[in-house]
């Protein structure tokens, strides 16, 4: 069952708990009713979440510990 996470006026998200799901719905600028929908495992959120803190890292500049 979809259990609402966060409502905003551009992002809605969802969790399925139960099969470990996740969906964003993007709002559409262009045409306001009309949304895009993904749908993510829980790999590939872990795999989003990784990307956004090194994206963020990049974004303040910081010297990584330890170099890949």
């Amino acid at each position: 069952m979809w259990e609402e996470m966060l409502l905003t006026e551009q992002l809605n998200i969802h969790m399925d708990k139960s099969n470990h799901m996740l969906e964003l719905k993007l709002r559409d600028h262009e045409q306001e009713d009309s949304f895009t929908t993904v749908q993510l495992s829980h790999a590939e959120l872990i795999l989003l979440l990784h990307t956004l803190l090194e994206i963020n890292r990049c974004f303040r500049g910081d010297i990584p510990y330890f170099h890949n």
